[in-house]
């Protein structure tokens, strides 16, 4: 089978923040699955390559086509991806985060002829056998699929052992140092992964859906296999783990370090975990294996909002764990979000009070997104506080990434962005150690990636990218300095702002 596999590009249309994409992983993977197997599968990505379809099609002549939904960003043009494709008559599957969670809409309204629920590659390779065999696909489980126009769920499909899948072929991507980006003044940085899924149960998350709350990591050699790859061909310096929850165990961490011995690689990388993971001898001897920064998700202050959320962190480890990261020279990052459903002005107090009596380096503020197959997302939908989108185009134009959503709180909306602008704006202002980068203010990493950002992507990208960082800019400073009041009433005065942590 020839598989035609894309990347969907984001919604220039609805003027939300067109960012570089990071390598797109998951579909990258499958295609190297699906060609280790017998297939033909191919790889465009559309942030990248506007090719015109019709001219793709002669290119590829695709005997099934494959589209990577990862978020409601990039909806708009999954849509017309699979509408090009279905009336041409190739058959179009749909997978990804985002499509996992709304696999009944997309069957509804006609825009795919299978949906693959979580990972996709055992799927992808069964359904591919299965459609060139001339055999039923609706027998391969993990699809959804038309049945007279209702959607149809094949089954459940256990995880892959990831070892299965071996290391991803980054020979099918033309030119990879384009999705280079920068990170706390680290160059020529990408996002890769070691190890899939989280334990945790956080109420506002759909990992118990997605991941079952089960976590696996990849055999070492096939993650350093990537690496190595990538710094003698491609000339990568910097890497991004993207685990939701880096280094759970000291065996993995010490596999990892010996790993990177062995083969002796040289590059800085950085990581999110969860507090209460790393003692101080394990970030000592993280940071002597080249962990330059890590970020902790704290989510919510003690008390009514952290029953909320349930994040079950050991919140007395917080500063501690800060303070271990600074002595070896450590960045550090935690994020907070806010409004959350059912919030009150008290709650807002308490989470600034709570932020300022912490010590990172940088502390990152986000607003609450409803996630569908989440439980606090079900429990708002219960509430009358959310009504679900009701059709693919009504979700994609619907902005939740950027968006303060007034029926969650009696909070008036300007508290929250204030609150969060001033966090922002501290965090630009403040200036990472010295022995990194001299000590340059996080303002000029800001902007740097900007720069490699908007020279990213299309011209349609570009532009709608341009202006949507003018505004985010202009919008973070105005809503700091022209309510002086309410950030007297979350005690957020300038002096605060304006200390470098």
């Amino acid at each position: 089978m020839r598989v035609l596999l894309f990347n969907a590009n984001f919604n220039a249309e609805t003027l939300t923040y067109a960012r570089m994409s990071g390598l797109p992983l998951g579909v990258m993977s499958i295609a190297t699955y699906l060609n280790k197997n017998g297939h033909e599968a191919f790889f465009v990505d559309r942030f990248y390559d506007s090719t015109p379809l019709d001219e793709l099609t002669l290119r590829y002549s695709p005997d099934v086509v494959g589209i990577a939904l990862m978020s409601d960003t990039m909806l708009l043009d999954t849509m017309r991806l699979g509408e090009y494709f279905r009336d041409n008559g190739v058959p179009v599957v749909i997978g990804g985060t985002h499509a996992s969670i709304i696999p009944e809409m997309l069957i509804r309204e006609e825009k795919a002829d299978y949906v693959v629920i979580g990972e996709g590659e055992q799927t992808w390779l069964e359904l591919a056998d299965a459609l060139r065999d001339g055999a039923d696909p609706r027998k391969v489980p993990g699809l959804y699929y038309s049945d007279g126009g209702e959607p149809v769920f094949s089954g459940q499909r256990e995880h892959i052992d990831l070892s299965a899948l071996g290391p991803t072929d980054f020979t099918l991507v033309p030119d990879v140092s384009r999705y280079f980006q920068s990170v706390y003044f680290y160059d020529k940085m990408l996002y890769l992964y070691m190890s899939k899924g989280c334990t945790g149960t956080c109420r506002f998350c759909f990992n118990p859906y997605f991941h079952r709350c089960q976590r696996r990591v990849r055999p070492v050699e096939h993650l350093f296999g990537e690496i190595e790859y990538l710094i003698r061909e491609c000339g990568l310096k910097t890497v991004y783990f993207a685990d939701e929850l880096w280094g759970l165990t000291r065996s993995e961490r010490e596999s990892f370090y010996a790993e990177k011995k062995r083969r002796g690689l040289d590059f800085v990388w950085g990581c999110q975990t969860r507090i209460g993971v790393l003692k101080r001898d394990d970030i000592k001897e993280m940071h002597e294996n080249g962990c330059r920064w890590i970020m902790f998700g704290v989510e919510a202050p003690p008390g009514k909002l952290e029953k909320l959320v349930d994040k079950r962190i050991p919140y007395n480890l917080i500063q501690p764990t800060l303070l271990d990261c600074r002595a070896v020279g450590m960045i550090t990052n935690i994020s907070f979000i806010i409004n959350y459903p059912f919030t009150e002005e008290q709650d807002l107090r308490d989470t600034v009070s709570f932020a300022k009596t912490l010590t990172p380096t940088y502390i990152s503020f986000h607003y609450y997104v409803p996630l569908e197959k989440s439980e606090l997302y079900d429990i708002i939908v219960e509430n009358g506080m959310y009504k679900p989108p009701e059709t693919l185009d009504e979700m994609s134009r619907r902005f939740l990434w950027e968006t303060v959503i007034p029926e969650f709180s009696d909070v008036p909306e300007i508290d929250f962005r204030v609150v969060r602008g001033s966090f922002q704006l501290k965090s630009l202002l403040t200036r990472t150690p010295r022995s990194y980068s001299g000590g340059k203010s996080f303002i000029v990493e800001a902007v740097k990636s900007v720069l490699l950002n908007l020279g990213a992507g299309t011209f349609r990208t570009r532009v709608t990218g341009f202006f949507y960082t003018a505004k985010y800019f202009f919008d973070t400073v105005g809503s700091v300095l022209l309510h002086p009041r309410i950030r007297k009433k979350y005690g957020l005065e300038i002096g605060y702002i304006l200390r470098s942590a």
